[in-house]
Formats: structure tokens, C-alpha cells, sequence
């Protein structure tokens, strides 16, 4: 059922209540009701009306998975895969992002969503890094599936490309069934720039790239020609997190600074991020 649908039933079922006041009176009619507000509530926190948001838009893709599997059959598929998605997603949400869905060998995944953070892009690359590295290391674990399901060990490795894009989306229920998703330009390029990534690579867009300048080691890519654009599109490889001391103390407009008054003492102390320990 779409939410449009449960919310209309939860009204209705208010209002046959309240028109039974009378005969069922009102410790029943009123027990009865606090539960269905109580839900009708907590549909409209999880699916609020639709609302334009500043995001930063994941979108990663298997490489190789597809061929490694084929000959498996679905039971063995879908363990394989649930291992892999239970390290990938932990990750995703252990650096602050929220799943959108998964889409087969694919995931989209988003931060800014419930609650906005100056930061969210820089967790987000992060998050991505680490999802790679992950990956990269999941060999071991493949194998002592095969092991476990009596399984011919299997050829190849499985790789990830990921892209990431920093900007407003639109928030809401999509399509017919109701389903909860974003839309907008900057989930399609990050799509685009996870087709074009290398495999075991992660690729940002130039207006993620603004706000985590500093803080990775990047490398400019030729201006990339990407379906739904006129004009060719800058992204940047991510190479890896540059350390500590040669982090950027400055966010917001690119080369605008504003000094702090008063804060000398503050600037000077440590500046090790405390958002997301488990993972700084």
C-alpha cells in the first residue's frame, strides 16, 4: 500500500470513530484513536509532504558480479549478496548516510536527508573510500562462503564503481506505488559519473569537489561528455584522504575566509573531527 493510500484509511477510520463516539463511548473511542494517530503520526515523520533538500547523492555499482555468479543458483546469490550488502551498508551508515534503496548489484545512498551537516559531502567521500577498500578486501569472506555452501571457488573479484554529487534534490514519493526517493539533476549525474568511474574507483562532481577541497587528494579528469548535459561536466578522482594537518580550515564560499574574533584558543586546539569517531 503507497502512503497517499494508508494516510486516506487512517482518516477514515478517525472519522467512523468519532461518529461511534456516542455508542462506544469516549475511554473507548479515545483508546481507539490514540493509536491511529499515533501511526498516522509516525507516517508523516517517515514520509513527509515533498521538500527540496541540499544532499550529497551516492550512487554505487558492481563490476564483475554478474559474471561470477551466473551459474549459482538463487539461494546462493542471494546469501553471497546479503554478506556483501551487511559490511556495505554498515559502512554507509556508520559514516551518517541513510540507503535509498538497492538496486540490484547497485546501491543509492544520501546524506543531508534527515538532518543537514556542514560535513555530509566529506562523510560521504569518506564513506565511499571505505566502501572500496571493503570491497577490495572481501575475497577472504567470498571464500569462506564458497566453503560454507559447498561451493567450486569461484573466478574473478568483485569491484565497485561509485559517483558522488553534491546538491538540491527533491524529496517525495515517486511513481505509483508510492516509493519514497529524491529526483532531481544532481541524483542524475551522480548515475552518469558512476557509469563512467573506473572500476574500484570513486568519482566526484565538481560541487562536491567545493566542499571537501583540501581534505583528499584528487585528480582533475579531462571534462567528461555525460548523457542529459550540453556542456561537458569536471569531475575529480578520488585518490585517498590527505592527513590531518593538511586539511582545509575553511568551508562555505570558495575563497571568501572570515576571521574568528575571540577564538584564538579554540583555532589553535585540536582540530580532530568528532562527528563520526568510529570511522575519523
Amino acid at each position: 500500500m503507497n502512503t497517499n493510500a494508508e494516510r486516506e484509511q487512517l482518516e477514515q477510520a478517525i472519522t467512523a470513530l468519532e461518529t461511534q463516539r456516542a455508542t462506544l463511548g469516549d475511554a473507548a473511542t479515545d483508546a481507539a484513536l490514540a493509536g491511529i494517530r499515533r501511526r498516522l503520526q509516525a507516517l508523516e515523520r517517515a514520509y513527509p509532504e515533498r521538500q527540496r533538500k541540499q544532499v550529497t547523492v551516492l550512487f554505487a555499482d558492481m563490476s564483475g558480479f554478474t559474471a561470477m555468479v551466473e551459474s549459482l543458483d538463487a539461494e546462493a546469490v542471494h546469501e553471497i549478496m546479503n554478506a556483501l550488502w551487511d559490511r556495505l551498508d554498515y559502512i554507509i551508515v556508520e559514516h551518517g548516510g541513510s540507503i535509498d534503496k538497492h538496486m540490484g548489484d547497485g546501491v543509492l545512498a544520501l546524506w543531508g536527508v534527515a538532518a543537514a551537516h556542514e560535513d555530509d559531502p566529506e562523510w560521504a567521500v569518506r564513506a565511499a573510500l571505505a566502501m572500496q577498500a571493503e570491497l577490495a578486501g572481501f575475497d577472504v569472506r567470498l571464500r569462506e562462503l564458497t566453503d560454507k555452501l559447498h561451493l567450486t571457488p569461484l573466478g574473478g573479484v568483485i569491484r565497485m564503481r561509485i559517483g558522488l554529487c553534491t546538491g538540491p534534490v527533491l524529496l517525495g514519493e515517486v511513481g505509483a506505488t508510492g516509493e519514497f526517493s529524491v529526483i532531481g539533476d544532481t541524483v542524475n549525474l551522480a548515475s552518469r559519473l558512476q557509469d563512467t568511474a573506473p572500476v574500484g574507483a570513486v568519482l566526484i562532481a565538481h560541487s562536491t569537489y567545493n566542499q571537501v577541497r583540501g581534505i583528499f587528494d584528487v585528480q582533475a579528469q579531462t571534462p567528461l561528455h555525460v548523457k542529459g548535459k550540453i556542456e561537458p561536466v569536471q569531475a575529480y578522482l578520488v585518490q585517498g584522504a590527505k592527513p590531518r594537518a593538511f586539511r582545509m580550515r575553511t568551508r562555505g564560499v570558495e575563497g571568501i575566509e572570515t576571521s574568528m574574533v575571540g577564538r584564538n584558543a579554540e583555532m589553535q586546539g585540536s582540530q580532530q573531527l568528532t562527528r563520526h569517531p568510529n570511522f575519523a
